[in-house]
């Protein structure tokens, strides 16, 4: 069958009935339109294929939600769709939600640091004061701690637990307990 002359809304009603080919040569229709549609946004850490890709799932969801009874025409709901999508990713990638999956931890075993968290997404200069600042308030920690909590601090941010720090130190857990609270408090007393 030829499906360059056949209507969107035929095609789409097609599609939806299972006919891969109707559902394809929509796909070959509209694949411009996607692209043009998608060419004004972005998304930080993606490429514009990934709009486009957006852009041909709400195609796809289109091709499967419409009816042909709607008084809209398919090109009308299509276009639609796609927006949609594509503004939908662009919404997700832009949430806060997922900012620690974004973010990572760096602990230098020689000269330990209390935590060190880098946005990817901050000014390159605020990253630097940061940094700067961050080391500065790991050294006058550093200086505030007795050798005891010192080494505590250092096998905690090794990941070791309780029971093995105070095995290592031969000290009770409890003691181990105590200091990191006590490291904590003398970080508490720090301007960050």
């Amino acid at each position: 069958m030829n499906y360059q002359q056949q209507s969107d809304e035929y095609l789409a009603a097609s599609a939806a009935s299972g006919n891969i080919s109707a559902q394809d040569a929509l796909f070959a229709r509209y694949k411009n339109f996607v692209k043009k549609a998608a060419r004004p946004y972005f998304i930080i850490g993606a490429d514009h294929d990934d709009l486009v890709q957006e852009g041909m799932i709400g195609l796809y969801k289109a091709i499967r939600q419409y009816h042909p009874n709607n008084e809209a025409s398919f090109s009308i709901y299509a276009g639609i769709c796609i927006k949609n999508q594509i503004l939908t990713a662009i919404k997700t990638a832009a949430r806060k939600k997922h900012g620690p999956l974004n973010t990572y931890v760096s602990i230098d075993h020689e000269n330990p640091e209390i935590l060190q968290i880098i946005d990817n997404t901050a000014n390159p200069e605020n990253t630097l004061t940061e940094q700067e600042d961050r080391q500065i308030f790991n050294k006058l920690i550093l200086a505030s701690l007795s050798p005891l909590e010192s080494a505590i601090l250092t096998y905690f941010l090794e990941g070791l637990s309780y029971a093995e720090i105070a095995e290592k130190q031969g000290i009770p857990t409890k003691s181990v307990d105590n200091a990191l609270f006590r490291i904590r408090r003398k970080a508490a007393k720090f301007p960050r």
